[in-house]
């Protein structure tokens, strides 16, 4: 019985890491479960030479996965500027590192804040500046 049962969690996580998490994302190299597609710019010499060989392999548009944040890489310009355009609200912001945020005790400072409080910040920090002559 537990036999089946572990059976059946283990089919159960390979469905949601290799199909249902990927099911709405353009197409990219298989992540493995815990390290995403980390791994495997390690085997590249120098490693940004991987994404010149998923550009090849997968079209101007792919799936990088980091740890378990997948990363829409865009290799195109003109795609990448009729994207913007498109959607430029969809680029705001930055990627959350919550080990930043454990170590830290929260997104302080202008580099890790997003959203309006980065806003807020980035004003303040312009009128400073300015007030100083810069």
């Amino acid at each position: 019985m537990i036999l089946l049962v572990l059976i059946a969690l283990l089919l159960y996580t390979a469905f949601y890491h290799f199909y249902w998490k990927r099911r709405n994302l353009p197409p990219g190299p298989t992540p493995l479960p815990v390290a995403g597609n980390l791994l495997s710019l390690y085997f590249y010499e120098p490693g940004y030479e991987a994404f010149r060989i998923w550009e090849q392999k997968y079209g101007p548009c792919f799936t990088f996965w980091m740890v378990n944040k997948p990363a829409i890489v865009v290799t195109d310009f003109e795609l990448l500027k009729e994207t913007v355009v498109k959607d430029g609200a969809s680029y705001t912001g930055r990627l959350e590192n919550p080990f930043s945020r454990v170590v830290r005790g929260g997104d302080y400072g202008i580099i890790e804040m997003t959203g309006a409080l980065w806003q807020q910040q980035r004003r303040f920090v312009l009128h400073v500046l300015r007030d100083f002559g810069m």
